[in-house]
Formats: structure tokens, C-alpha cells, sequence
């Protein structure tokens, strides 16, 4: 139930005005939510590998960290840095998720229902996108 409510808010590239959003949900997001297997290693896999023009050819760094293990406070990080935060949608975790997309560090979060993904690259100002398979 929690999944069919999340899709009911989510979307897809359809209306995206963000040209990075529209080809990181394009070339990497929706790839990766087709393939079988760990998603978070494969979108790791593939953001590692992702060269999107409004990142003037920086890599991402990518780190794949479960939501309770995650303190903004200690952290450090750089423009390149994306964060895969996963177990979202356990007991504390949605609850930690929406204090985490709030903090000013953050300029992009995207919700893949169960993992999300941080970015403090300011491409664009401060949004948040939930996702769903196209």
C-alpha cells in the first residue's frame, strides 16, 4: 500500500524543466530501476559513470550509506559528492529522510521510494524529486 501511495505522488522524466534532473532520471534512474538485481549498486554503479554536461566533466563520488548510520554534522563533503541513502522507509527512516532533504547542505534530493539520493552540487536551487519507474 505504502508503495502504490508513493506512486501515486511520484513522477517521471515527463515535465522535468531540470536539464541535469531530466538526464540523470533518463540515462541513469530509470535504467537502473528496469534492471534486476541491488538497486543501489547499480545506481551507484552507474552514477560513478554518469558524465552529465552541467557537470563540466567532474565525476560523481558516490558512497551508498544506510539512512541510520548517516550524521550530517560530522560529514564532509565536496560538490562531486552523492550520497545513496538507503532503508528510507524503515520505522525512523522516512522521518530522518525528511530532515535530511531539508538541511541547507542539500541542494537535490530524488526519492526512489526505498533509497535516495543526495547531491550538494549547487546545478540548480534547492528541489526535491520522488520517482517511479517510467
Amino acid at each position: 500500500m505504502k508503495r502504490f501511495l508513493f506512486n501515486l505522488k511520484a513522477g517521471n522524466a515527463h515535465g522535468l524543466h531540470s536539464p541535469f534532473v531530466y538526464e540523470l532520471y533518463t540515462q541513469v534512474i530509470n535504467p537502473c530501476l528496469h534492471q534486476s538485481g541491488e538497486l543501489s549498486l547499480l545506481l551507484k554503479k552507474e552514477l560513478t559513470h554518469f558524465e552529465a554536461k552541467s557537470l563540466d566533466n567532474n565525476k560523481l563520488r558516490v558512497q551508498i550509506i544506510p539512512i541510520d548510520q548517516l550524521d550530517m554534522e560530522v560529514l564532509e563533503t565536496k560538490y562531486e559528492d552523492v550520497l545513496l541513502v538507503t532503508q528510507i522507509r524503515n520505522t525512523l527512516g522516512l522521518a530522518l529522510w525528511e530532515k535530511l532533504i531539508k538541511n541547507e547542505q542539500i541542494i537535490l534530493s530524488i526519492e526512489l521510494f526505498e533509497i535516495g539520493l543526495l547531491f550538494f552540487n549547487p546545478i540548480a536551487p534547492k528541489q526535491h524529486f520522488k520517482f517511479k519507474k517510467s
